[in-house]
């Protein structure tokens, strides 16, 4: 399965208006230099619990079967971090690893767990690690680039955070995406995003997923009127994630106009065609020596 049979249009609009910004093509290249996936690496591997069929068996299978579902031939390393909030995140282009914190796991159900994990490498799948790696880097690039050009750097690179931002916020309604595909529950996509709410725990066993739904379908409606509209795009400007009932309203959509389920009946068995990665399926530019994706080198036969 390509992404791009399920990528949010969102998603790929903000990408090319991102991809189009004055000094990204440089950013990405001093990042490399720089050695900032390394330092992440050491960072998450150092500190955190890496999951293995020994150590965490079902954890393990879990994540192995999600990849299977999303034909993702990379399997990505997956570490356990302490924390009792429900959470999780992504690093690493080139070698991905992923990352669950203690309380995504005792507080989700399987099905849940299935979602989170399989939107995480959602964002593999698509290739979006690279840029939220810049993203996370961003304010101490831009202060070291400050630094040495009295101030100016800093104020270059503003348009260029708000554009990451920005298109860090709507890949998140892809991920989403990719998570749904992998669980094929709704129910359970709905009621770990509300866990990631706020739901408190005394309630999981009496949750009530209608509610949530009708409230996502209320927030959607917002849209209709101008100046609701305008307050939510204000509103969120500087936050890395969509609100969470904006999440769940986007997929919501998706389901209801029928590409969720188009999605999947269709086949997906066919040849990947010349122009995307024959690791990941990531869509490939004529250029390109390397997927963006999943950092393969692209094949002879792809650069003829």
């Amino acid at each position: 399965m390509r992404p791009q049979v399920y990528e949010h249009a969102l998603d790929t609009k903000t990408l090319d208006t991102l991809q189009g910004t004055p000094g990204l093509e440089t950013l990405v290249r001093k990042c490399n230099e720089w050695g900032f996936e390394r330092l992440l690496r050491v960072q998450l591997t150092g500190s955190h619990l890496r999951v293995t069929p020994d150590s965490f068996p079902d954890i393990h299978a879990m994540m192995l079967s999600v990849a299977e579902t999303l034909d993702l031939p990379l399997i990505p390393e997956l570490y356990i971090a302490a924390g009792g909030e429900i959470n999780a995140f992504t690093a690493g282009v080139e070698h991905p690893i992923v990352v669950l914190t203690s309380g995504a796991i005792d507080q989700l159900n399987p099905n849940e767990l299935r979602f989170v994990i399989a939107h995480e490498l959602g964002h593999i799948k698509s290739g979006h690690v690279l840029y939220y790696q810049i993203a996370e880097f961003m304010p101490v690039i831009a202060g070291i680039v400050g630094s040495v050009t009295l101030g100016i750097g800093e104020l270059l690179s503003t348009g260029l955070q708000i554009a990451l931002l920005n298109w860090k916020r709507m890949s998140e309604f892809t991920a989403d995406r990719a998570g749904l595909l992998a669980c094929q529950d709704v129910d359970s996509a709905i009621s770990a995003l509300m866990k990631l709410a706020g739901l408190p725990t005394k309630f999981y066993d009496s949750i009530n997923t209608e509610d949530f739904l009708a409230q996502a379908r209320e927030f959607q409606s917002m849209d209709a009127d101008k100046l609701s509209w305008l307050a939510k795009g204000l509103s969120i400007m500087g936050q890395t994630h969509p609100w969470t009932v904006m999440r769940a309203s986007e997929f919501l959509k998706w389901i209801d106009n029928g590409d969720f389920q188009k999605v999947l009946d269709a086949d997906h068995t066919s040849a990947i065609p010349a122009r995307f990665c024959s690791s990941c399926g990531r869509g490939l530019a004529a250029a390109d020596l390397f997927c963006t994706g999943c950092g393969s080198r692209v094949a002879l036969a792809q650069l003829a």
